[in-house]
């Protein structure tokens, strides 16, 4: 059940090109989103990189404006709150380094990079940042591609792709991974590293932890190994070739990967962004080991459908434009407008989830939506996005047309890291004002 793992074009130098920003004649309820062509790096940015940055202080950072705010209706000083708070955040030790992607009606306005990737090297937006559970949408889309070509169904049966996943789990089904309701969070111990074959070999074995449907647990990994596989299993590819060739290369993004080749990591070693120790005391968090492991180049080059990709932040906030441009890209339709309306509508809610000490959290098709600890309350009841490893989340909001990302490398206590994320996303919602004419 084993592959070699593909070799992508990751860019070991950033050489982005310009790209003219086209003023629109109104804000359509599902926009097209820009054809995907990063804008060079202007003058003004260079020189904040270099010199002592008004949004950081004295922290290192780079900021990337791609617009004038004001084109799309935001408000530049209160957008600038978010990642003056991460820079904060640097001085204080909460993260040693973190990054910000921000973008309106499909235009990106903002990247924002602060304090260090790696000891001693200053953090900027090309930088490839651990995504953790922020890359799991990229694993449902990949289902949402297959269920948009009619490979699969929703209510399948996870048997009918894995004969071996038994029992008590047989009735469980594609939906049911999707929402966390599938029984079986308990399949694995995350100390235990195994190969891919042992891992799904472990799931479909593991008793289930209650009938699936009946109760609801967030399953941190096995569900979306599960999911990766029936990927496999259907179209022939694994997981992060899949994802790679039929969801991130028509959105342009090249230097995102779910794995890198351990035989690759030395020509990136500078631009891969550490996991670093967080200011916490809580377990395991606060523990240096476990902090570390991320950091391994086993992890690294780990194929984790789950947790797994690393890239930099504005190639999250992608994923989030293309759904909030009803599945468009450029002249490109790449997912259904109504497939993106469902895997982003509420498939769960009101179940105390078992993982998540009792929160009756809502759920979309692979998404958390309006009520996650992580999100501002002032994004819609409509917002959808996902968090990772109590650092990282990923949103959009389409009743705004905002796409936020927020990547930060130090671990916190959940409470505290939901607080940092919070304030971080919320600046961008509350810096919305009235559209102007042409936003």
């Amino acid at each position: 059940m084993g592959w070699r793992q593909p070799s992508l074009p990751l860019r070991a130098k950033s050489n982005p090109a310009a790209a003219p920003l086209k003023r629109a004649t109104s804000a359509p309820e599902a926009p097209r989103a820009p054809e995907p062509e990063p804008s060079r790096l202007s003058s003004d940015s260079q020189a904040a990189h270099e010199a002592q940055d008004p949004i950081a202080g004295n922290v290192p950072s780079e900021v990337r404006w791609h617009l004038d705010p004001a084109e799309v209706g935001l408000e530049r000083t209160v957008l600038e709150e978010g990642p003056a708070l991460l820079a904060a955040g640097v001085r204080e030790g909460r993260h040693a380094g973190a990054q910000v992607y921000v973008a309106r009606h499909g235009r990106a306005v903002l990247e924002f990079a602060v304090g260090e990737a790696a000891p001693g090297r200053a953090m900027g937006v090309d930088h490839l940042t651990a995504w953790f559970s922020a890359s799991k949408p990229a694993t449902a889309l990949a289902i949402a591609l297959l269920y948009d070509r009619g490979a699969l169904a929703l209510d399948d049966r996870v048997q009918r792709y894995l004969p071996d996943f038994a029992a008590g789990k047989e009735r469980c089904t594609i939906r049911h991974v999707l929402t966390h309701t599938g029984g079986f969070a308990g399949a694995l111990d995350a100390r235990v590293q195994l190969d891919w074959a042992e891992t799904l070999a472990r799931i479909s074995a593991h008793p289930a932890d209650y009938p699936p449907g009946s109760k609801a647990g967030y399953h941190s990994t096995t569900g979306w190994y599960v999911l990766g596989e029936i990927v496999r299993r259907i179209d022939g590819r694994p997981i992060d070739r899949f994802v790679a060739e039929e969801l991130f290369a028509p959105l342009g993004i090249v230097d995102s990967r779910m794995g890198i080749p351990e035989a690759q990591q030395g020509a990136l070693e500078h631009r891969l962004a550490r996991v670093q120790l967080g200011r916490t005391e809580r377990q395991p968090y606060a523990d240096q080991g476990f902090v570390d492991q991320f950091n391994s180049a086993r992890e690294i080059a780990r194929v984790n459908p789950s947790g797994g990709i690393r890239g930099p932040a504005r190639e999250l906030g992608r994923l989030y434009d293309l759904l909030l441009a009803g599945g468009v890209w450029g002249e490109r339709q790449v997912l259904d407008r109504r497939t993106v309306a469902l895997f982003t509508a509420c498939h769960r809610w009101g179940m105390p989830d078992l993982t998540l000490m009792g929160a009756p959290l809502a759920w979309g098709l692979g998404f958390g939506l309006h009520g996650n600890a992580d999100y501002h309350r002032d994004y819609s009841r409509r917002v959808f996005g996902h968090s990772g490893m109590v650092s990282t989340v990923g949103l959009g909001d389409p009743e705004h047309g905002l796409t936020c990302v927020v990547v930060t490398t130090g671990l916190l206590d959940p409470m505290t890291n939901a607080r940092r994320l919070r304030e971080a996303t919320g600046t961008a919602v509350r810096a919305l004002r009235a559209d102007p004419a042409g936003a």
